[in-house]
C-alpha cells in the first residue's frame, strides 16, 4: 500500500515489505508522526517557510497563505500598534510583496511618506522569504501584545 507523502513524494518506507516479514508502508511511527521534522513542523501548524521539496529560493504555497492571513489579522489589532511596529509591518510586508524599492524618495514635505519610504529601502536585498517570516513573526508579537 505504498502512498504518496507530501508534494506528491514517495514515503521513506515505500519500499515494499519489512525484511523480517512485517509490511511497512509508511515511515511514520505508531502515533503518526513524521520522522522527517519538517513534515512534523508542518501537520503541528509549526510551518517552516520553505520543505526540502520545495526547491531552493520558492516560497511554498502554505508559507504565502500564513504570509496573508497575517495581513489580514493584523487589520484586526485591538489598538493601533506604535508608529515603529508600523513602519516595521508596512515595510516588511512591501519588501515581501514588490521587492526592493522601485520609486523616488518623497519629496521633503511628506514626513510620513518619507519614513515609509526609508524603512522599506533600509530593507533593500532582503529576500521576500525573510521579509514574510519576519513580518509574520511580527505579526505574531503585536497579536499577543494588543489583542485580536
Amino acid at each position: 500500500m505504498g502512498g504518496r507523502g507530501l508534494h506528491g513524494l514517495k514515503e521513506q518506507g515505500d519500499r515494499g515489505p519489512h525484511p523480517e516479514g512485517q509490511g511497512r508502508t509508511r515511515d511514520v511511527m505508531q502515533s503518526g508522526e513524521s520522522r522527517r521534522p519538517w513534515l512534523r513542523a508542518w501537520r503541528s501548524g509549526e510551518v517552516p517557510a520553505k520543505s526540502p521539496a520545495c526547491g531552493k529560493g520558492r516560497v511554498a504555497a502554505w508559507g504565502e497563505a500564513e504570509f496573508d492571513r497575517a495581513a489580514e489579522e493584523v487589520k484586526n489589532l485591538k489598538t493601533k500598534p506604535a508608529d515603529d511596529e508600523m513602519l516595521f509591518i508596512y515595510s516588511h510586508y512591501k519588501q515581501a510583496t514588490v521587492g526592493d524599492v522601485n520609486t523616488e524618495r518623497p519629496g521633503m514635505l511628506d514626513l510620513k511618506g518619507k519614513a515609509k519610504w526609508d524603512a522599506w529601502n533600509a530593507l533593500k536585498g532582503t529576500s521576500k522569504e525573510d521579509a514574510m517570516k519576519a513580518y509574520i513573526n511580527k505579526v505574531e508579537d503585536l497579536k499577543k501584545k494588543y489583542g485580536i
